[in-house]
């Protein structure tokens, strides 16, 4: 689905770094012209000339802050007007390594937002034309996160679950059409995820083990040879499908609740700002996406 786009339109959001410049790079290799999506308006100027420059595709940057409905319904408009838009993946996204109680309701609304409402978005406005063209590809950004009920993750592992259920519920509607919806979930991922604000506390849980651990490009990788089958939940990784697996049994969950039961924080009320860049990785496995490993699962 993905190696004959004959100069087709793929959109990335959250393309500023990580696992978006991974399948940005990886899109134009394949001959896509590109739509990105950051609010990081240097370091995405910067991927966009890069990719364009490597693989001579045509690039275009698309500075906005999802998080703003506004910017968000904009950038919807715009790609419902797109004749000839093959993939949309929802990448954009951001981590937090902090109770529930102690982090600033903003900051839990936007990941809602983020997470939730602008993929939803997004999908609605380019389901019509992948509908009527009988071909097109969704990917939307999970993690093995998605399926751990610990603490210091509430809402990022919550909101994952549903970009995963409401994958596979979407792509059953799409049934007998050549519109292919996937669930990405990967574990820990070597991005800048858990470098973002936010995911300090992350350092200092216990790590992962290091067989649980991707590179962006692997992961990007795996998530397009698995489009031409019918799989919507993608776990990239052996070590990371049998995590994936063994921790969406119930038997299991409350043996990884405990395993990944965290301590509050002191310090009171975490009040730094979201990011839209996806370096989830998971969009981490354990913060599972970039780590999304266990902890984000991502």
């Amino acid at each position: 689905m993905v190696t004959n786009c004959m100069g087709a339109l793929a959109v990335v959001t959250g393309a500023a770094g990580g696992l978006g410049a991974a399948f940005a790079n990886q899109f134009a290799a394949r001959g896509y012209r590109l739509l990105l999506v950051d609010r990081d308006e240097v370091h995405l100027t910067k991927v966009c000339n890069d990719v364009s420059t490597r693989h001579g595709v045509e690039v275009e940057c698309f500075v906005a802050d999802l998080c703003a409905r506004p910017v968000a319904e904009r950038l919807a408009d715009r790609l419902r007007q797109a004749a000839d838009l093959d993939v949309l993946v929802n990448n954009a996204g951001f981590g937090a390594a902090s109770y529930f109680v102690d982090t600033e309701p903003e900051r839990l609304v936007g990941m809602v937002d983020l997470h939730v409402a602008v993929p939803v978005l997004l999908t609605r406005s380019v389901l019509p034309g992948m509908m009527e063209r009988n071909r097109g590809a969704i990917i939307n950004l999970s993690s093995v996160a998605a399926w751990l009920q610990n603490t210091g993750n509430v809402l990022y592992g919550s909101t994952k679950h549903f970009l995963a259920v409401y994958s596979e519920a979407l792509q059953q509607e799409l049934h007998g059409t050549n519109v292919r919806v996937q669930a990405l979930c990967p574990g820990f991922v070597r991005t800048e995820f858990h470098n973002q604000k936010g995911m300090a506390a992350f350092k200092t849980r216990r790590p992962p083990p290091e067989r649980l651990w991707m590179s962006a490009d692997e992961v990007v990788a795996y998530s397009l040879r698995r489009l031409d089958g019918d799989q919507v939940i993608v776990i990239p990784g052996f070590a990371n499908r049998v995590l994936g697996r063994l921790v969406q049994m119930p038997i299991v969950q409350p043996l990884a609740r405990w395993l990944y039961r965290y301590p509050r924080e002191t310090g009171g009320i975490d009040k730094t700002p979201s990011a839209t860049a996806n370096t989830d990785s998971a969009h981490s496995a354990a913060h599972p996406n970039t780590s999304h490993a266990i902890d984000a699962a991502q």
